[in-house]
């Protein structure tokens, strides 16, 4: 009996040890997985630990009551941005001091108010009437079209009301505005209109007459100069018209002119097979590319046997005949979107790529009937971008430069194309879907340049629901 029950306790033992060792392999994977999601975790948190208490326009809860008057739309804003008592706010533009005087209150005696203007004789009658109103904590600047001339990093908040529209060196004032802000300080920008740029007028001519901006060229202009894009804050503006644009001076960012958030680079070199045909050439491609990957139209084009075709995209553009850099040696014809329609002629197309640059679309609905009237019955779109980790709405993916993939099988689903492949990361934050005007059962393989790799995959990683 004794040895019974010291064999059975042993083998209980010995199927113990079994269970854990053979256990151990699972727990290490799941271990490096949970590293993998920790990871994940860590750079969302950090992409967006500065981020304003702000409702997200994709977040579909109802948006709060709008403040009555411009008085309660600055304390909104201010008090949204945790600043208050004791604050320095700049009043860029200040004119007559309307906004002057309610940040003043905001931020009290023990805060700091700096009116800029680029007139003598209103920086003359701001400080007048600052003295008359004994507000002692206001403190008139006489700044320059190219510079506020504020004091470095002393901001807490920099404010323009109708003004951004106005600038004929625009590049330069963000510079300005951006070393005056204290590391993490905060840039609003409130003025019209809101989507693309309507008035192309060259910059100069702004200064002196009134043409609206777009909200697209606010932030790009911003963003390049060294802003990170905050949120859209117009449930916080009393009026329905305007855009409101919340920026912020990056903490570890240290000069302006780069870009606070630049997308990883890719291997040019390493990827490029993907974007090639496997038997043929092209006849005529089309590129709306931008940054980096336009490094891959040069050998596309060694690919083809047109000249291919630069669509610029007016979400874009600042200027009407603004490009981007071509890479050595490449030239071709360029023609800018209109309202999304990028007038192309009679000729159809056989290959469009869309490199780092679909998420910029407010007209995607347009631009993409015109591509799919074009397109030949074989032809197919390539989808390189920058993957969002979190659903945004369109207007969010534009500013924030970055689409959550689902968002674009959806929209090209509804524009009539069939998703034929899901290609790998060709770096962390990218991803590659390639679509076809046929679904990819009905293409002939002769027909399509897609590697057999690529066909392979297409089977693989393409859901059932997604293939005819």
């Amino acid at each position: 009996m004794k040895f019974g029950k010291v064999a059975a306790r042993y083998l209980t033992v010995v199927l113990f040890v079994l269970s854990v060792c053979c256990t151990l392999p699972h727990l290490g994977s799941l271990s490096h997985a949970k590293t993998n999601v920790e990871a994940e975790q860590a750079g969302h948190q950090e992409s967006t630990e500065n981020c304003i208490n702000l409702p997200a326009e994709a977040s579909g809860k109802s948006e709060p009551a709008r403040p009555k008057d411009r008085a309660e739309s600055l304390r909104a804003i201010v008090s949204h941005l945790g600043l208050g008592k004791g604050s320095a706010v700049a009043d860029i533009g200040a004119g007559n001091g309307r906004d002057t005087w309610v940040f003043a209150e905001i931020v009290g005696e023990t805060g700091k108010v700096y009116p800029e203007e680029i007139g003598e004789d209103m920086v003359r009658s701001l400080k007048d009437s600052a003295e008359k109103k004994e507000l002692t904590q206001v403190s008139a600047v006489l700044g320059r079209s190219d510079d506020p001339c504020l004091p470095s990093e002393s901001i807490d908040l920099a404010y323009m009301n109708r003004v951004y529209h106005h600038f004929a060196k625009p590049r330069e004032m963000l510079r300005g505005i951006w070393r005056s802000l204290k590391p993490g300080g905060y840039l609003v920008i409130v003025d019209q209109q809101r989507g693309t740029l309507r008035d192309w007028v060259p910059r100069h001519i702004r200064e002196e007459k009134h043409h609206w901006i777009a909200e697209t060229t606010v932030v790009r202009e911003a963003r390049e100069e060294g802003f990170a894009f905050l949120a859209c804050a117009e449930q916080l503006w009393y009026e329905e018209d305007p855009f409101v644009l919340v920026f912020q001076r990056p903490e570890a960012l240290e000069s302006p002119g780069h870009d606070p958030d630049p997308f990883q680079p890719i291997s040019v070199e390493d990827c490029r097979h993907l974007f090639l045909p496997s038997v043929g050439r092209y006849q005529n491609p089309v590129f709306i590319a931008l940054g980096q990957a336009r490094e891959l139209i040069a050998p596309i084009l060694e690919h083809s046997s047109g000249e291919g075709l630069d669509i610029v995209l007016e979400e874009w553009a600042t200027q009407k005949d603004e490009r981007p850099l071509s890479p050595t040696g490449v030239s071709m014809p360029s023609v800018l979107t209109k309202d999304g329609d990028p007038n192309l002629g009679d000729e159809p197309i056989d290959v469009v790529f869309f490199l780092d640059s679909y998420h910029l679309l407010f007209h995607g609905k347009t631009l993409l009937a015109k591509l799919h009237e074009k397109l030949m019955p074989t032809g197919r779109i390539y989808v390189l971008d920058r993957r969002a980790k979190k659903p945004l709405s369109r207007r969010e993916a534009s500013h924030r430069r970055e689409i959550p993939p689902k968002t674009v099988e959806q929209e090209m689903g509804k524009a009539g194309f069939s998703l034929w492949f899901r290609g790998p990361r060709l770096a962390r934050d990218r991803f590659l879907l390639v679509f076809g005007k046929a679904p990819p059962g009905k293409v002939l393989s002769d027909s399509n340049p897609a590697t057999s790799e690529k066909r392979a995959l297409s089977q693989e990683s393409v859901p059932s629901s997604s293939r005819k």
